[in-house]
């Protein structure tokens, strides 16, 4: 269940709704995707948050900096899953 390729091919049904509703939420999860190199960009439940996985966590430093100048206005953390 937690196998990477199974993560990555998830889908959040929520997503094409919450995008319609909010672009601004769209054009950060395609900022993530193709500016930061991540694993994969996923909304969170019903959209409390995107979530983007990197494989190391000088990569997540790095995309969190980035994120943070170019959206200065959103609250962005750095978590470690376990």
């Amino acid at each position: 269940m937690f196998d990477i390729n199974f993560l990555k091919d998830m889908k959040n049904s929520l997503e094409t709704i919450a995008f319609l509703k909010y672009p601004r939420l769209k054009n950060m999860k395609l900022y993530l995707e193709n500016s930061l190199n991540p694993v994969f960009v996923r909304m969170t439940g019903s959209g409390s948050a995107l979530v983007a996985y990197f494989q190391t966590k000088k990569r997540c430093e790095r995309a969190k900096k980035r994120f943070i100048q170019k959206y200065k206005n959103i609250w962005c953390i750095a978590s470690k899953t376990i």
